[in-house]
């Protein structure tokens, strides 16, 4: 869950940049783009973290598999929503979106930091 709370982060930052280089419009697909990435992660911690700890690993690595699946088609349905029946800017969008991306390699660095500090 924490990499999701990066995400809202880097969302709300892309987004207020957006805003204010941009204009409303901008701002606005910015948030879009970021909430798809958000939303998409934020369904795949769910759906992995429902097993429990003592959860067989054959039907943990079953349910990562169906989670990334699912992440993938929640993500072409939000974006095919937002393309068709939003007025978006798809520069900040898709940028807003690729910036969610920057949470997965800021928890790894610091996983890394952590590892070294041992």
């Amino acid at each position: 869950m924490g990499i999701v709370a990066g995400q809202v982060g880097l969302t709300l930052a892309v987004t207020a940049g957006s805003l204010l280089l941009g204009g409303t419009r901008s701002g606005l697909s910015a948030l879009v783009g970021g909430a798809i990435g958000t939303l998409a992660s934020l369904y795949m911690a769910t759906s992995f973290f429902r097993l429990g700890p003592g959860a067989d690993p054959s039907r943990i690595l079953n349910r990562v598999y169906r989670g990334e699946a699912a992440k993938l088609a929640v993500t072409g349905v939000l974006f095919t929503l937002a393309l068709v029946y939003m007025d978006v800017e798809f520069g900040p969008m898709i940028g807003a979106y690729g910036a969610t991306f920057l949470a997965y390699w800021i928890a790894l660095v610091w996983g890394l930091e952590g590892l070294n500090k041992r």
